[in-house]
């Protein structure tokens, strides 16, 4: 017998002829003499919904009722998964995160997991032969308050379960059959890794790619968590997240290419004090990516959504910035990217080559990222993979 957290997206959820599906996926793992705890993210645009209708009140609502509202969408998925199976002979119930529950940190709409009471799941799993189903993406905090973890927070809520349960594998059943080497759907050429490393799987989703979320992956690798990402609805292969490192030859040590067009470049000029501005910025809960400081000049991206939270705290504190919208991030990952030279010589040629507006430019040990116009984006990712891949 083999125990697995099993995670179920919003597009493996999005109707109830897909809840029955995704049933059917559980229903043949314990029929193998298994044993399953499934988590749910909310049905495929629901949460979006629930967003717009706080908008509706407030312009930038992320707050204490902001969570209560979008953590809803995932009790909804929850309750209906555990009907579906009891519809069809299996034992279950829904179990949302305070039932459990799933500690986190105080701050909303970006909270951290703290601790799980495994005992009560484990109880209701291996004493009751109760098949739980667990809403992802909620917990709740040390004031007793609903929390959310960040959107794609199911797959950290999974990831961070396997591990308090010593399950032996984590599965994230999502709309694609693993990790391809850039975004299929708009490379048409894309290839499914086999298997990634949890560095090179955490900088694709750090730098955008969307089938797992950062934290998840980050969580996945400090507790060595075995992940495997698959799909709902074929069953033509998986990706492994290992801790081994696995290239393609041919490729010359990278592993894939992760674009984003959800985000928007600051600017901060003058000589205001680097240190109290970006405090403040992580006092406000406010995410950066791609952080980049000079002597007058502190420039960084933020995700579209928290904007308008970002510039009511600049203004009130009368600092002069600039926004950049027209912007597109595509970004080279591998654990060979920094030391063969001619990866980083020919992504300078296709640039180019490609009349290709380079506005900015960054490193890690791991990927290079490319700031370019929103318009070329799609473009250079194509153009990048023939280069690499094909």
């Amino acid at each position: 017998m083999s125990f697995y957290v099993v995670k179920f997206g919003g597009s493996s959820v999005a109707t109830t002829s897909r809840i029955k599906k995704a049933s059917e996926i559980v229903s043949r793992i314990i029929s193998n003499g298994n044993k399953v705890v499934i988590v749910t993210s909310a049905m495929q645009g629901v949460t979006n919904q629930l967003i717009d209708f706080a908008k509706i009140f407030h312009d930038s609502p992320i707050n204490r009722e902001y969570d209560a509202i979008i953590s809803s969408g995932e009790q909804v998925a929850a309750g209906l998964f555990a009907l579906c199976l009891s519809s069809v002979g299996i034992k279950s119930k829904s179990m949302l995160g305070w039932q459990i529950p799933i500690k986190t940190s105080n701050s909303f709409s970006q909270a951290i997991i703290k601790s799980i009471n495994a005992k009560k799941v484990l109880d209701a799993v291996f004493e009751k032969d109760i098949t739980p189903v667990i809403a992802g993406f909620q917990g709740i905090s040390d004031r007793d308050e609903i929390t959310t973890i960040g959107r794609g927070g199911s797959d950290a809520t999974a990831c961070a379960l396997a591990y308090a349960l010593n399950a032996d594998e984590c599965f994230i059943y999502t709309d694609v059959d693993g990790i391809y080497t850039a975004d299929p759907r708009i490379v048409l050429n894309s290839k499914r890794i086999e298997k990634i490393s949890y560095n090179e799987m955490l900088e694709l989703a750090s730098c955008g790619a969307r089938v797992l979320q950062s934290r998840s992956v980050l969580i996945a690798k400090q507790c060595n968590v075995k992940l495997r990402v698959l799909s709902s609805f074929s069953e033509t292969g998986e990706t492994i997240v290992t801790s081994e490192t696995v290239y393609i030859p041919k490729v010359k040590k990278i592993a894939g290419i992760a674009h984003n067009m959800s985000s928007c470049m600051i600017k901060i000029f003058g000589e205001a004090n680097q240190i109290q501005i970006f405090e403040m910025l992580y006092d406000n809960n406010i995410k950066l990516d791609l952080i980049s400081v000079s002597e007058n000049l502190i420039s960084f991206l933020i995700q579209k959504p928290y904007l308008g939270d970002l510039k009511l705290i600049l203004e009130n504190e009368k600092i002069t910035f600039d926004v950049d919208n027209d912007i597109g991030v595509v970004s080279i990952v591998g654990d060979g990217v920094k030391t063969d030279q001619s990866i980083f010589k020919k992504i300078l040629s296709i640039i180019n080559t490609k009349r290709i507006k380079l506005k900015s430019i960054s490193f890690s040990d791991i990927s290079i990222s490319l700031i370019i116009p929103f318009q070329q984006t799609e473009l250079l990712v194509n153009e990048i993979h023939h280069a690499f891949f094909e």
